[in-house]
């Protein structure tokens, strides 16, 4: 009972996060409220594409055991294309306001991106490290879910919020605020809950059977009766 809790906590955790960050947002970082509705709404739309991911990878990879490492080939086949053909056409169209702040005033500017690589090293290398990252990410993803469950690779996911958190406090890229450590706590409870870490919500486990309960055991088993041995 205490697995299908699990959920409830994350979303608890989550708010607590997101709102002490809309909270404490300085000025210059203030936002609308339709930039606001329409970044939650992003987010929504993008949590419901990949809940489907996850529920169709499990589908497919456990259901027809497909190697991870293949399974995450084909996945950077497609996405490569796909989004590679979306590059050209994201190059010529307008981008409505709050989406697009290039110089050309358009969704995307792929030749300006590959310019910016070229002129700082640190871009080379922080996009290098991405590619990496998230190759090993998918490699370990789809392992987890393939073994285990998509649901399970999707709990150990939300961990991700800490560690980035963390890191961010490390380089000074983020204030601490203290409401902070009450949503993380929340949702590594969560986490531990669904785990079975939490001592309450352990299944029991089975009493070893004693020699007296053994013996009772064998003297149950039925005795042989009179039309059994006709039989025989």
């Amino acid at each position: 009972m205490c697995r299908f809790l699990f959920p409830g906590f994350v979303i608890i955790g989550l708010i607590v996060v997101g709102v002490t960050d809309a909270l404490y947002q300085s000025a210059g970082e203030a936002k609308g409220r339709n930039s606001l509705i329409t970044g939650d709404l992003l987010i929504i739309v993008a949590q419901v594409i990949s809940a489907c991911q996850m529920v169709y990878e499990e589908k497919y990879v456990a259901g027809l055991n497909i190697p991870p490492l293949q399974a995450v080939g084909w996945e950077g086949v497609f996405g490569f294309s796909v989004l590679s053909s979306l590059l050209v056409v994201f190059y010529w169209t307008p981008a409505p306001p709050h989406f697009g702040n290039n110089a050309r005033g358009t969704v995307e500017d792929a030749i300006d991106g590959l310019v910016q690589i070229g002129n700082n090293p640190l871009i080379l290398v922080a996009t290098l490290g991405t590619i990496i990252s998230i190759a090993f990410f998918n490699f370990a993803g789809i392992s987890v879910t393939k073994e285990i469950s998509a649901t399970t690779r999707m709990v150990l996911d939300s961990i991700r919020t800490f560690v980035i958190w963390m890191v961010s406090l490390a380089v000074r890229w983020q204030a601490f605020h203290w409401q902070h450590l009450i949503g993380f706590a929340i949702l590594i409870f969560g986490l531990c809950e669904y785990n079975g870490v939490v001592p309450s919500c352990r299944r029991p486990a089975p009493e070893p059977l004693t020699d007296d309960a053994e013996s009772q055991a064998v003297n149950t088993e039925p005795e042989p009766t009179d039309h059994d041995n006709e039989e025989q």
